[in-house]
């Protein structure tokens, strides 16, 4: 711990001021008076004690928290007393002609401000600009993380810095990513990097900090600890009958951008989502279904994307819906798709329809059965048609639907009374065997013995 060698110096001197200016004033100076100055002498002491004090217990906790070289890096005059909170010694009106002496001193060894105790090596988060905390994404989806930080240390960044991987879950991230240019201090910077969802349903977490050149480790805080962070979840597969605007966040949604925020913000020119509880459609009718209001990336045939999660087809499955623009989107020229993708493979379409300002909205239905049997992640598609301006597109009710089958019951009772009548036939004849007894009355023959009596009367 550094000392103050020059204030006991300071304080002798003023005392010999003192002294020494009694002796050269006309008549001796009043007790008041000397005793207003060494009050404010201990009141300097206190206030400097006070504060070495207060410098010793800083530095103690920044060893045990930041580590012994870091709060080596922030020690620096942290026990000298900054100017501007002295008091003034004396008042104005009491000494006058001994009143600047302190001040001499002062400005001879100016003290540092309290902004001499920040670290070398701090950041601060900002914003997230990609991948937001809790999106919704699907196994297996590649995504790049940006967060926008600031440096608050005292040391510029620059290419010797790293942006590592600290705890948590890392999905698929290579362990470090050098910083590019130089990052001064009070300056931000967006930090990326690479990364693919896990294979299995959750939710994950990946903690993050900064490298110097010296390999020390450091972070966002007043004591540069704490990490930053991305968070997502991996979605668990749908079932039949899925309302797709009820759940539209539980949709992966992306444009020439990427990843984009859900719901997203109206007028984003990386392209947005929302969900309108009661859409106007182009002939002004307001409809009591819900709708997506889906905007493409604000380019040249630009596009936006919502991926739904795994979804296992059967045969005479549906997916419906009513397309056409917001009411007033006079510019609006688009093209909707119903695209598919299964597992990490190329995206095919099934259906598209060209819809531009016309005063109509069309209702829409695909026959899925081709895909019957395959997990299959369904894409809503937009694109523009030229530029974007005015390209509001609404999925009016989009969903799946698997039709009750109406038909069953009637194909399991046609077998029924032809399989009666089988059996009933077969089992007539088994009874016709039941006359081969008759040869019993052959034995009623025996009352020929009654011939008998004639041999009586012999």
């Amino acid at each position: 711990m550094k000392t103050k060698p020059f204030l006991l110096p300071a304080y002798t001197l003023l005392i010999a001021a003192l002294m020494a200016l009694s002796g050269c004033l006309a008549g001796t100076p009043s007790t008041d008076m000397l005793t207003t100055a060494y009050a404010g002498i201990a009141m300097t002491a206190t206030h400097d004690a006070a504060y070495t004090r207060v410098a010793q217990i800083q530095t103690e906790i920044m060893r045990m928290t930041i580590g012994p070289e870091a709060a080596t890096q922030t020690q620096a005059a942290v026990t000298l007393v900054p100017a501007e909170n002295t008091p003034t010694l004396l008042p104005d009106t009491a000494i006058p002609s001994i009143t600047p002496t302190p001040w001499v001193f002062r400005s001879q060894t100016p003290y540092p401000t309290a902004t001499s105790s920040v670290p070398c090596n701090r950041a601060a988060f900002v914003e997230d600009i990609t991948i937001p905390d809790g999106t919704a994404l699907n196994s297996g989806t590649k995504f790049t993380k940006t967060w926008r930080i600031k440096n608050t240390g005292l040391c510029a960044w620059n290419s010797d810095y790293d942006l590592v991987f600290y705890s948590g879950d890392k999905m698929g991230a290579p362990s470090s990513v050098g910083l590019d240019g130089t990052v001064y201090p009070g300056q931000t910077v967006d930090l990326s990097v690479s990364m693919t969802t896990p294979s299995n349903l959750g939710a994950y977490q990946g903690s993050w900090k900064l490298r110097n050149a010296g390999g020390l480790i450091f972070g966002i805080g007043l004591w540069a600890q704490d990490a930053f962070f991305v968070n997502i979840r991996v979605l668990a597969p749908i079932t039949a009958n899925y309302d797709i605007a009820s759940h539209y966040c539980n949709l992966e949604w992306s444009s020439g951008d990427g990843i984009l925020s859900c719901p997203g913000s109206n007028g984003d020119h990386s392209g947005f989502v929302l969900h309108l509880d009661h859409p106007r459609l182009e002939n002004g009718s307001v409809d009591n279904e819900a709708a997506l209001l889906t905007f493409p990336q604000w380019v040249t045939d630009g596009w936006i994307r919502g991926k739904l999660p795994p979804y296992t087809v059967k045969a005479g499955d549906l997916f419906r819906s009513v397309i056409g623009c917001e009411y007033n989107a006079t510019n609006c020229d688009v093209r909707f798709q119903l695209d598919y993708q299964i597992g990490a493979g190329s995206v095919h379409n099934l259906a598209k329809w060209n819809e531009d300002y016309d005063g109509n909205f069309n209702a829409v239905e695909v026959d899925l059965s081709s895909l019957a049997g395959k997990s299959v992640n369904f894409i809503l598609s937009v694109y523009a048609h030229g530029t974007p301006n005015g390209d509001r597109a609404l999925w009016l009710r989009p969903r799946l639907v698997r039709p009750t089958p109406t038909s069953t019951p009637t194909n399991t009772r046609t077998p029924s009374p032809t399989h009666t009548p089988t059996s009933t036939h077969t089992l007539a004849p088994t009874h016709t065997p039941t006359p081969t007894n008759t040869p019993e009355p052959s034995n009623t023959p025996t009352p020929t013995a009654t011939p008998t009596p004639t041999n009586t009367p012999t």
